[in-house]
């Protein structure tokens, strides 16, 4: 477990981690302002604006010889090919279903995330688990095929958001990139089609709605990677439990603007497989809650 450090870089690294959840958190409010543009559209434009902020801090942070590392690296290359497809999916999907009027469903598929990254851990990882844990999966377990059979009769955007971060996560754990790093090449492999699309749909957008609509596509590339950013400054200063019970923060934001900012139904089935993930979310971080303070 890294070294928490001072207090007052613990508190920068709290601040930092908050910031990146609240945003992560509030990123419906943005997509539902810019939902006149096609999903896919938005997912191009993400791609595209993004590239020269993350070449910006790249340099900022003199990293360019940590991408030119990676690059030089075939395994690394081919693991971040693979990431980049399901990283690229799961930006489409999340951006389908807040402009489609599913936040709520999106917002469960990262409550499941960290529980289907244990799970994976147990299965690739061969990590053990106490009961406490265990029933924790179990319960998730049951959620999911409660949510895959009971709710949606079939395959939910709720359960492919988090299974593909999941995977997107483990696969990551296999090459030592750093988040950045990792994030600048995945889009850069992303830029040839996202470019293409644009120019084949004659801006996907840009000049249609106005100047406001206009500046907020603009603006899509730094709310995908300064939350990543603020996300990196806050794991380098906390210990990976905080990290994990602190994720929470951002789809139970998205939750809340789902139901009462947007008024998406939630009914008794749904509050089932809510109510269920909680309950596995509670016991999966019970350690970390009874932990006393130092």
């Amino acid at each position: 477990m890294p070294d928490p450090g001072p207090r007052s870089d613990r508190a920068l690294g709290y601040a930092a981690a908050l910031g990146a959840f609240l945003i992560w958190g509030l990123t419906p409010l943005y997509f539902k302002q810019v939902d006149a543009v096609a999903p896919l559209d938005l997912v191009a434009h993400r791609v595209v604006w993004s590239v020269p902020f993350l070449a910006l801090v790249v340099t900022l942070g003199r990293g360019w010889a940590a991408v030119a590392a990676a690059i030089a690296h075939p395994r690394t290359m081919a693991i971040l090919a693979v990431t980049t497809l399901i990283i690229g999916g799961n930006w489409f999907l999340f951006t389908w279903a807040i402009t489609s009027g599913r936040i709520v469903e999106a917002s469960l598929g990262y409550f499941l995330g960290p529980l289907a990254s244990i799970a994976l851990g147990i299965v690739f990882l061969r990590e053990r688990l106490d009961r406490r844990r265990t029933a924790a999966v179990l319960i998730a377990g049951g959620a999911v095929l409660y949510e895959a059979l009971g709710v949606t009769a079939g395959p939910s955007a709720a359960l492919l958001l988090g299974a593909s971060f999941a995977v997107y996560a483990l696969i990551r754990k296999r090459i030592r990139v750093d988040a950045v790093t990792g994030l600048l090449i995945e889009t850069l492999l992303l830029l040839p089609p996202a470019a293409i699309w644009l120019v084949l749909r004659d801006g996907a957008g840009l000049g249609t709605g106005g100047a406001g609509l206009d500046l907020l596509i603009l603006v899509g590339g730094t709310i995908t990677t300064t939350p990543l950013l603020l996300f990196t400054i806050g794991s380098r200063r906390l210990d990976l439990t905080t990290i994990g019970f602190l994720q929470y923060i951002a789809p139970s934001i998205s939750f809340l603007l789902g139901v009462l900012v947007y008024g998406e139904p939630f009914g008794p089935e749904r509050a089932v497989t809510f109510g269920a993930i909680w309950l596995a979310i509670l016991l999966a971080n019970l350690p970390v809650l009874r932990r006393p303070t130092a």
